[in-house]
């Protein structure tokens, strides 16, 4: 059966040995969308590549008579939603809303397969002086609602 985790399997069997990665597969009645990137950043030959490898996989198994296939890179403003698109944005600043709702704006310092960091920069007032504070902050993936690069 044709479904939104044979498409996947069938990406990343695709990308495997590659430094491509798979980011999400958007799986509805009437698209099949395929987001992928890479630590350079994906290019539209490489999007291409991979939209002629899916099409003929699915050719004439009729799950295109009713679907447009889309295969491109996530958008800038798309939350992070894998760990390989992180390593890609350390020392940038990202937005994260942890689960209680709580809005963070700071540097990610760190990534692993688990967690991330990021440094959140405080002035804080002694006297006339301004003294800066880099506040250090661990979030788990599976503990945040939403992370978003700030631009």
């Amino acid at each position: 059966m044709i479904d939104r985790n044979y498409i996947v399997d069938l990406v990343n069997q695709k990308l495997a040995g590659t430094d491509c990665f798979l980011v999400e597969v958007k799986y509805s009645s009437s698209l099949i969308a395929v987001f992928i990137d890479k630590p350079a950043g994906i290019t539209i030959g490489e999007c291409s590549e991979i939209h002629r490898f899916i099409y003929n996989q699915l050719d004439g198994k009729d799950v295109l008579e009713t679907r447009e296939l889309e295969v491109s890179s996530p958008g800038m403003s798309e939350p992070l939603k894998v760990y390989p698109q992180y390593l890609r944005r350390i020392g940038r600043e990202l937005q994260v809303i942890d689960e209680s709702g709580v809005v963070h704006k700071g540097i990610l310092k760190s990534a692993d397969d688990k967690d991330f960091i990021i440094g959140i920069t405080k002035f804080i007032k002694e006297g006339k002086k301004k003294t800066e504070q880099v506040e250090i902050i661990t979030f788990n993936y599976n503990h945040v609602k939403e992370v978003k690069l700030v631009f």
